[in-house]
């Protein structure tokens, strides 16, 4: 099953399941063994990482590298915090087609 469907699998069940925020491959492969059925890619996190403010100062090049490691990593559902959308609104099919189950704005 694709990640996408795991995430809309997660959205309809009737059993509450909780995301862990992760900012890395690692970070992301421990919230997967510890038995959460998703990921939560924090905005805030993943700019923490690089040292830079939570304003869309981290470079779509960083974000992208960092999901992949993440998504490489695991086998469950990634949900990224993309308030302003990391650029326009067409990165959002973009992350789609790449690995990330949905984008927040």
């Amino acid at each position: 099953m694709k990640k996408t469907q795991k995430f809309q699998a997660l959205l309809h069940s009737k059993k509450i399941e909780f995301l862990c925020e992760t900012h890395n491959g690692l970070s992301a492969e421990i919230v997967e063994k510890a038995g959460f059925k998703g990921i939560w890619a924090s905005g805030l996190s993943l700019s923490a990482q690089y040292g830079v403010r939570d304003s869309n100062e981290a470079s779509w090049t960083q974000v992208v590298e960092t999901l992949e490691f993440m998504s490489d990593a695991t086998t469950v559902p990634i949900m990224l915090d993309g308030d302003t959308g990391y650029g326009n609104f067409n990165n959002r099919h973009y992350w789609k087609y790449l690995w990330i189950s949905t984008v927040t704005h």
